[in-house]
């Protein structure tokens, strides 16, 4: 299934973290274990968007907590699916 995370900077946090650039580094690394599709970065919002498939949200979960923990905010997570994929998301869901 594919997944989208979305991890917000307040403006606090993200000039800590210029401050400290081996946190952004690991931070980085705890996602790219999971060889996302895709990593974007907002630098008006000061978001962080990874695309990744997994087989469900248990498999990042630590890369969710490291995000919670530099972030001090918890990402937002959305599992997306195409029309291809619907039916299994419904089934998951108990829809079917």
């Amino acid at each position: 299934m594919r997944y989208i995370v979305q991890i917000d900077l307040d403006p606090e946090t993200g000039a800590d973290l210029e401050a400290h650039p081996e946190r952004i580094q690991e931070f980085m690394g705890k996602w790219q274990a999971h060889n996302p599709v895709g990593m974007y970065f907002s630098l008006t919002r000061r978001r962080v968007t990874v695309v990744l498939d997994a087989p469900n949200e248990d498999s990042f979960f630590e890369a969710l907590h490291a995000s919670w923990v530099v972030a001090k905010s918890y990402p937002e997570v959305w599992p997306v699916v195409n029309a291809e994929d619907f039916p299994a998301i419904m089934k998951r869901v108990g829809m079917v």
